[in-house]
């Protein structure tokens, strides 16, 4: 379909030069987007900036969204310069702009606003890119250019994880050899595999395909590569993300198929993968000298036995997640909480969480700024309406994947076919990690999905060059107008549009760099406080809260510093600072502990409440639960003092002062037996101590009906 109006004309493909519009002027603003569109895909993956915190993600997912910006900027220019928005339609668009759309809006109800705007320009620039990409790119050599860097990066980073894995690396990285230090240039064993599974299952695609679309040694080179490192990465949701992958390709494959020697082909291909899944379990779960305990297959297996699986520590930590999200979810199930907030709040649902029966005992304790599962982070921080914006998204990729297989060309079908891949590994690898919020894996996400779209246009409207001439202005048109857009009145009008675009770039473009800034500040305001010079960390943690105002681990940071040195008032001003824009296992009780200082002890106890909740076992809780059971006995807030003093005794039944503790508000609210069971406990458990002699002369006075 082409939509004109008298200013905008949208137009498809004509077959002559692979074009949808045979314009060159056009072409050159689009051969700049294809530049850029190059060189994140080379880039993104190798990026990492040292002397900042963290040293991977923040210089990744910042290149990321200037890459975008300057790509949208460029494709802005083009409309304005050519008064002409060439518009590929596709089913994936309505969707995706209203998933969009609503991560913009969630900022108005959002729990924390200064999170939702930290996060939303890399929301935004999965979906931003896909647009870009889906109407910019217009030629199969530009798609296959594309595929082939992909595959080469891909191949690069897997030959590098595979390195990595046997201690050959830089200097500068240093550390332990094995799973842990396969990471790439990402600064974690998991984002590394979930950037790999991209090339990969493109890979995967393009070397199933009968006719050869890139030379067949090189990808199965790359395939050996990527394939390696992933091994080497021990990461058991990636490790399903490809095995669900293969037969979704073979599956493809099979479908699109017309003629029925190509059928009888991928049902083969189909019967050797199940051959090939029964020999590796095999091979990794039958005993033999190759898989002992400290070999690669040993390691394997100890990664996928059913224990480690259900009842690991690494299992349990994200049951536990998954649980307090639903938490999270039940309190804004429509809407969300608003796009970047699930950090912000982990710990205060975590923590009602462990409060709940027996949870702090059967499961791990930890901080997760991610939910480990992409569509429950969706849901709690957009809704059940951002989650069913994004389950529209992929029901309408896949679809129209489906319904185009038997117009496309061999070629074409294998692309399609291994982007497709593509996305299905993430989608599966989305349900136990966050492809989708670290910015190589996001990138590649959308811009698979951006390439399938195009791809379909390409083959679907090649070959309608008649129907482009009817639909569009003639070249005598075509010229009149060129003619017209020369007069000085348009000549202006377009100079003024092109200097506010380049302007509004520019302050977007300081508004992305001044978090990475601060976390620059944040990394040698560190490097002070290791050197114990506290002065000058303030200082460099006081610059960079200048370039973000919002970081709120600096306060923390000041806060701790002032506080060591006794500077009470101000480091409780900095620490009230602090839990507007973030929350941390310690924040709680360092107020409180300043709010004692003082005397304040009725703003302290709130605080104290909330550390007893935030700590990470229960040996750490036990003394701040006698402590405000205590502040409650004195208080004269008995039930209070009870449940805080029985708290402390479930964590430590051999706990002499819990008893004392609960022994007095037991007393004070005339409850004779368990005040006396409880004071003969705390002469069992320390007959020597202080408190045993108070407990026997309580007994006694008891006894005497004193």
């Amino acid at each position: 379909m082409i939509y004109t109006t008298n200013k905008i004309k949208c137009g498809y493909m004509n077959e002559k030069n692979n074009l949808f519009i045979n314009d060159r002027k056009s072409s050159e603003w689009d051969e700049g987007i294809f530049i850029i569109i190059i060189l994140a895909i080379l880039l993104l993956p190798i990026l990492f900036y040292p002397y900042c915190i963290t040293a991977f993600v923040p210089i990744k997912s910042l290149s990321l969204q200037i890459f975008v910006l300057f790509a949208l900027t460029l494709w802005i220019l083009r409309i304005i310069t050519f008064n002409k928005l060439e518009w590929n339609t596709s089913d994936l668009h309505k969707p995706i702009f209203l998933y969009l759309l609503l991560g913009c809006l969630s900022i108005i109800w959002s729990v924390n606003i200064y999170n939702s705007l930290l996060t939303l320009p890399l929301f935004l620039a999965g979906p931003i890119l896909y647009f870009i990409v889906s109407n910019t790119i217009k030629e199969q050599n530009k798609i296959e250019k594309i595929l082939l860097v992909i595959i080469i990066m891909g191949t690069i980073m897997g030959v590098y994880g595979i390195l990595q894995y046997f201690g050959i690396d830089f200097e500068f990285w240093g550390g332990n050899v094995g799973r842990k230090q396969v990471f790439g240039l990402f600064g974690n064993v998991n984002y590394f595999a979930e950037y790999i599974i991209l090339p990969l299952s493109l890979t995967i695609g393009l070397i199933l395909a009968k006719n050869s679309i890139f030379n067949r040694v090189f990808l199965f080179i790359a395939l050996i590569a990527m394939g390696g490192a992933l091994f080497f990465t021990f990461t058991r949701g990636s490790y399903l993300a490809i095995a669900v992958t293969i037969p979704v390709i073979l599956f493809f494959y099979f479908k699109s198929s017309i003629d029925e020697k190509k059928k009888v082909f991928y049902k083969k291909i189909i019967f050797y993968f199940l051959f090939l899944v029964i020999i590796a379990l095999s091979i990794i779960y039958i005993p033999h000298p190759l898989n002992k305990e400290a070999s690669p297959l040993g390691k394997l297996r100890q990664r996928v036995t059913i224990e480690s699986l259900t009842s690991g520590s690494s299992a349990l930590r994200r049951m536990a997640t998954w649980k307090f999200t639903w938490m999270m979810i039940e309190d804004y199930p429509i809407l969300g909480s608003g796009i970047g907030t699930y950090g912000y709040q982990s710990l205060k649902y975590q923590a009602d969480f462990f409060a709940q029966e027996q949870n702090r005992d059967i499961y791990p304790h930890g901080f997760a700024v991610q939910a480990h599962n992409e569509y429950l982070q969706t849901w709690s921080e957009l809704g059940i309406i951002g989650l069913l914006f994004f389950i529209w998204i992929i029901f309408a990729y896949y679809r129209s994947v489906l319904i185009n297989f038997r117009k496309l060309e061999e070629k074409q079908k294998a692309i399609i076919i291994g982007l497709s891949g593509g996305v299905t590994a993430v989608l599966i690898d989305a349900i136990f990690g966050f492809p989708l919020q670290l910015a190589a894996s996001l990138s590649l996400f959308w811009m698979f999905l951006g390439l399938t779209t195009v791809q379909i246009s390409i083959s679907k409207y090649n070959g309608k060059e008649n129907l482009l001439q009817k639909k569009n202005k003639t070249g005598k048109e075509a010229h009149e107008e060129d003619d017209n857009s020369r007069n000085t009145g348009t000549i202006l009008k377009k100079s003024i549009l092109y200097i506010i675009v380049i302007t509004v770039m520019v302050i977007c473009i300081l508004f992305l760099v001044r978090p990475f800034m601060a976390r620059i500040y944040w990394y040698h305001g560190n490097q002070e406080l290791t050197r114990e010079n506290y002065n000058e960390a303030i200082a460099i943690y006081e610059e960079g809260l200048k370039w973000n105002p919002w970081q709120g681990e600096l306060y923390y940071d000041i806060g701790n510093i002032l506080a060591s040195r006794g500077i009470n008032q101000l480091a409780l001003q900095y620490f009230h600072k602090a839990e507007k824009y973030t929350d941390q296992h310690n924040l709680p009780l360092y107020i409180a502990t300043l709010y004692k200082r003082r005397g304040e002890i009725s703003k302290a106890i709130p605080y104290l409440e909330k550390a007893i909740k935030y700590q990470q076992d229960k040996d750490s809780m036990l003394p701040l639960q006698l402590q405000l059971g205590n502040i409650y006995l004195a208080g004269k807030d008995y039930k209070n003092a009870e449940r805080h003093f029985a708290g402390a005794i479930n964590n430590d039944p051999n706990s002499a002062e819990g008893y004392y503790g609960i022994a007095g508000a037991y007393l004070n609210q005339r409850k004779k037996e368990q005040t006396i069971e409880a004071l003969e406990k705390v002469i069992e458990l320390a007959p020597e101590s202080k408190l045993a002699g108070y407990a026997k002369t309580t007994l006694t006075k008891i006894k005497l009906g004193e």
